[in-house]
């Protein structure tokens, strides 16, 4: 049997999958790449909690003891594995489970998913371009797809990606919010904020609590220095996810630059209790202290900050 390898060219993949082969799911170590700012790719999630997972990844092991070559169940267990944020052990599932039975749309949209954990956005982009090769319309790929040409900083392809979700299905929240955002890195600010604005006023249309639509167009609007446009979006990010670390210190930002200290100090810490590590946290948090006249607070924060950045950099 012909395997799939990562270390063909991509006019050889293409090849290989019109020969009807299976993929080999490499796990070399990927190199890092950069993320920019506001778009998290990690966003997807199982809807079962972790217990369930892995209760779910338990009764799938012992199926394949007993039908070891069952690609439903290997298929299976690599989603669950990847939703788990396991993504080697997913890869490697998945080439088990190539080398049985030829992978669909979703499942090869869940290896670049498990490429995305690895921080390998080539690999991602790659096989996410393998399954559109399958299914040119399939929205789940094209938005995926968008999300790492976003974070390659390929801004005018992603622009390109989100329009064609958007052509496909016009009420693609997901698309919408995150076409703003790239109109943004595109330097055409009007234009991110009227898709910004579309991408909340359909969330409440919904009555969904995703806290992204808001906590985006808060954040666009604070780096507008609009901080008092902000305030409520990022109000409404921090209730329908009150342990986001990333919203409580967007919002103590902007009640700071409000004239309201006390309050932004308390979101600041809630921010730095979330988040201890983050170094960036602790600095907003003493600029928050100096501006009020807390010296020794701003100073201790600074330090802290000082102290986090060097390790981030040695790492």
């Amino acid at each position: 049997m012909t395997l799939w390898c990562f270390q063909f060219t991509r006019a050889a993949l293409v090849f290989l999958l019109i020969a009807v082969t299976y993929p080999v799911f490499s796990q070399q170590a990927p190199a890092r790449t950069s993320q920019p700012g506001g778009v998290p790719l990690g966003r997807e999630t199982s809807a079962q909690p972790d217990s369930a997972l892995a209760d779910t990844e338990a009764r799938l092991r012992a199926n394949l003891q007993q039908n070891p070559r069952s690609a439903d169940t290997l298929y299976e267990l690599a989603l669950v594995l990847r939703q788990q944020n396991k993504p080697r052990e997913s890869l490697e599932t998945y080439t088990r489970a190539a080398q049985i039975q030829k992978p669909n749309v979703a499942q090869l949209r869940s290896v670049a998913l498990d490429y995305v954990l690895l921080d390998d956005y080539d690999d991602a982009i790659r096989w996410l371009r393998v399954a559109l090769g399958m299914e040119p319309n399939n929205t789940d790929a094209l938005y995926s797809l968008g999300r790492c040409l976003y974070t390659q900083n390929l801004f005018s392809d992603a622009e390109k990606t989100y329009l064609k979700v958007l052509a496909l299905d016009p009420t693609h929240l997901k698309a919408e919010e995150n076409l703003g955002l790239t109109y943004d890195a595109l330097n055409n600010p009007q234009r991110a904020e009227e898709a910004l604005r579309t991408a909340v006023q359909w969330a409440k249309e919904r009555d969904l609590h995703d806290p992204w639509p808001y906590l985006d167009l808060g954040i666009f609007l604070l780096d507008q220095s609009r901080e008092a446009d902000a305030q409520p979006f990022l109000e409404r990010a921090v209730e329908f996810d009150p342990k986001s670390s990333w919203a409580h210190e967007k919002l103590g930002m902007a009640l700071v630059a409000n004239e309201n200290s006390a309050r932004g100090i308390r979101e600041l810490q809630l921010a730095v209790d979330l988040a201890p590590n983050d170094p960036k946290t602790h600095f907003e948090l003493g600029r928050a202290y100096r501006a009020s006249g807390q010296k020794d607070k701003a100073r201790s924060e600074f330090e802290i900050s000082k102290s986090l950045y060097g390790k981030h950099s040695q790492n």
